[in-house]
């Protein structure tokens, strides 16, 4: 490997998504703002994707070595902890050239007020790693080209106080001389306010539209105005912002139309969503027959209660106060009692006591997958929440059953309206969800233990998005205000809707689950557990269980979610 990793480094998804954690840890740490995280090693937060941009920011994961991924996180990280993104919006110029010298100078800034040694060392090493691959690119053989380079390195100096190399010194003497009437009266003033972003905003932009008539006369000279002008300044613009991801800040927010959110995840339209109680979709009579056939399973099964009732017992319950009038030997005096010490000498029992008793105060949902490919595991799965439930219940946890699924296959309605309406790029969730109340907290499992029997209704599993159902589930779940609470999340791989992902890109359901995942991490309030049937959940869930289909409501099964369910709830 290069000094500066530029040979393609290996690596298995797993160890890809770890190093990503990781790096979110970092880039959450630096900010000092803990609702910051990372999309394929891009910035966002729970609103979506952040618009930061600039020339090394966006390290391609498979050809960058760690420190180059480790200096680029730590670089949005300055750019989070020192810039007021709503500030810097409103100072954005509306011309493009002169928005995207903005930008990078931005970054500069922040980058320069970073304090730590070691971060100042991680930053000019991803500068590095990026210069290098300018370079390779032959991009500066272009006088456009030569003309970003010379702005971005002669700036990022000044700011930084790193000092040019001396081969980029030597690359760069005819440009500078050419661009020192323009950019010289701005580096000094760009350099004092640094430390004030407004004030060093209203500089950069004079810089900019300075910047900005040089470009023009560059692309004039080549002759490349109109349609040929764009062909060629295209090539050179990706490695300053990128163009793809659409992340260029916006001067203003013309948000609209249909979409519910203007970053980020969002629905084209939720107006064919619904929620509904299994007893509602599935007749009553293959509500029993199902129920029969799951009792039968568990029999078969044949899992000895008492020991899972005997593990989850210490987990699940609270120390309560009940705040009792009692003859007590110590505590409060009660003068009720006084007479006592005149009655009955040496009876010392005149307090007013607190006991304290264990109760139950728990609660655990239970979140199913009901996606097409959940179909072979629908028996085995009745057969797991059997078990498990019943011995919840002897508990007196409160439980809760949910599934999650669409009501079509291809995005059903919703994709005809988005198609009906010319089939706008990036349209977000196209499909129509199903959520499904098999068992709800607030009744009984004696009565409500038939609604099991609604897992074996094949024609209710189509496609599957978990997300939005994890929102919905721990919404639910935070409503019964339970001193411990946990959600089990049961599905055999990431979520899946064929419309969404054609749409949008293959990524963007995932992108979603690992963002709400990692924002009920941090929140610290509700237990999660992943159990994967056949896949790892612990490349989206920080506490997981891996189950074989075939062990589906057998002892092991059983015995691995109980131990899953001891660890989250005895946070």
């Amino acid at each position: 490997m290069t000094a500066h990793g530029s040979q393609s480094t290996q690596r298995s998804d797993r160890e890809g998504l770890v190093l990503e954690r990781r790096l979110a840890s970092v880039f959450r740490a630096l900010s000092q703002d803990p609702g910051v995280d990372l999309w394929a090693h891009r910035p966002a937060d729970a609103n979506g994707l952040l618009p930061m941009n600039a020339p090394h920011l966006y390290s391609d994961p498979s050809r960058s070595d760690l420190p180059s991924l480790r200096g680029a996180t730590d670089a949005m990280a300055m750019r989070r902890k020192w810039s007021d993104p709503e500030l810097h919006r409103q100072m954005l110029p509306q011309a493009r050239e002169e928005r995207l010298i903005v930008e990078v100078l931005e970054q500069f800034r922040c980058e320069s007020l970073a304090r730590q040694a070691g971060v100042r060392a991680n930053l000019s090493q991803r500068h590095a790693h990026w210069r290098s691959e300018y370079l390779r690119s032959r991009l500066h053989e272009t006088h456009l080209g030569i003309l970003l380079y010379t702005v971005i390195l002669v700036t990022r100096s000044v700011l930084t106080g790193d000092p040019i190399g001396r081969a980029d010194s030597d690359l760069l003497e005819e440009s500078r001389f050419e661009l020192s009437s323009e950019l010289g009266p701005f580096l000094l003033p760009l350099r004092d306010a640094r430390y004030d972003q407004q004030d060093f905003a209203e500089v950069a932009r004079e810089l900019a539209h300075t910047l900005a008539g040089r470009i023009a006369a560059v692309e004039e000279r080549e002759g490349t105005r109109s349609g040929a002008r764009e062909r060629r300044a295209a090539p050179s613009l990706p490695l300053v912002f990128d163009i793809a991801e659409d992340l260029f800040a916006p001067a203003s927010d013309d948000s609209g139309g249909q979409l519910h959110l203007a970053r980020g995840y969002r629905a084209w339209t939720r107006r064919f969503d619904r929620e509904s109680t299994i007893a509602e979709v599935v007749r009553t009579e293959s509500l029993r027959s199902g129920r029969t056939t799951i009792a039968a399973e568990t029999a078969r099964r044949s899992v000895p209660l008492a020991p899972v009732v005997s593990r989850l017992h210490g987990v699940v319950e609270a120390a309560k106060d009940a705040h009792e009038l009692v003859d007590s030997e110590d505590g409060a005096l009660d003068p009720s009692r006084l007479t006592r010490l005149i009655t009955s000498l040496g009876d010392p029992r005149v307090f007013r006591g607190r006991s304290q008793r264990a109760e139950t105060d728990c609660a655990v949902t239970f979140l199913l997958d009901l996606s097409g490919s959940m179909k072979p595991h629908a028996l085995g799965l009745g057969a797991l929440l059997d078990v498990l439930v019943t011995a919840l219940d002897r508990l007196d946890v409160n439980t809760e059953i949910l599934g999650f699924t669409t009501n079509a296959w291809n995005g059903g309605r919703v994709r005809s309206e988005w198609k009906k309406a010319g089939s706008p790029e990036r349209p977000g969730r196209l499909n129509e969800l199903h959520h499904l109340v098999i068992k709800s907290a607030a009744s009984s499992w004696r009565r409500t233990r038939t609604h099991l029997g609604g897992l074996l209704k094949t024609s209710l599993y189509r496609e599957g998005v978990d997300a939005e159902a994890l929102r919905w589930a721990v919404g639910r779940l935070r409503s019964q205000q339970a001193a411990k609470s946990a959600v089990v999340v049961v599905s055999d791989g990431l979520p899946a809707d064929s419309a969404t992902t054609f749409a949008n890109d293959e990524d963007y359901l995932a992108r979603d689950l690992e963002t709400t995942v990692a924002g009920l991490r941090r929140s610290g309030d509700i237990g999660m557990l992943g159990v994967g049937i056949g896949t790892d959940p612990g490349l989206i869930y920080p506490a997981s269980v891996e189950l074989d289909a075939d062990s589906l409501g057998d002892r092991t099964s059983v015995r691995a979610i109980v131990d899953g369910l001891r660890t989250v709830l005895a946070r």
